[in-house]
């Protein structure tokens, strides 16, 4: 089973690019220091990767294992899953993982409670 980034937040990612392009290019023209193109840059950057990051990741289940591009878990390492607004939050014994608000965040709460109730029997 394969769950991707929600839709919604792809679109926000591409409307905030899309929206801060034509400032950043603006701010390229003016002539600032070293220090303020920098941290223009980088927050430009940051922005990009978010929205490339939002169109490729995705988490796959196969068996008992919960893989993606950033982490291999064990279903049954999991504590909690929480989706929230911008972030998907994923706890396990040892971790905490933050990231982007995927569709189906359900199905490892419920595969996991399946886990753990069948070890407690």
């Amino acid at each position: 089973m394969v769950l991707k980034v929600k839709k919604w937040y792809k679109i926000l990612n591409l409307l905030v690019l899309s929206s801060s392009t034509p400032f950043v290019l603006y701010l390229f023209s003016l002539p600032l220091s070293d220090f303020v193109t920098f941290v223009i840059i980088l927050a430009y950057f940051i922005l990009v990767i978010m929205f490339a990051e939002s169109l490729i990741f995705k988490i796959e289940i196969k068996g008992s294992k919960l893989k993606s591009m950033y982490f291999s878990i064990d279903l049954s390492d999991i504590i909690g899953v929480k989706s929230g607004i911008l972030e998907t939050v994923i706890r396990t014994r040892w971790r905490i993982y933050r990231i982007p608000p995927v569709d189906g965040v359900n199905k490892i709460g419920r595969m996991t409670n399946m886990l753990v109730v069948e070890r407690k029997e």
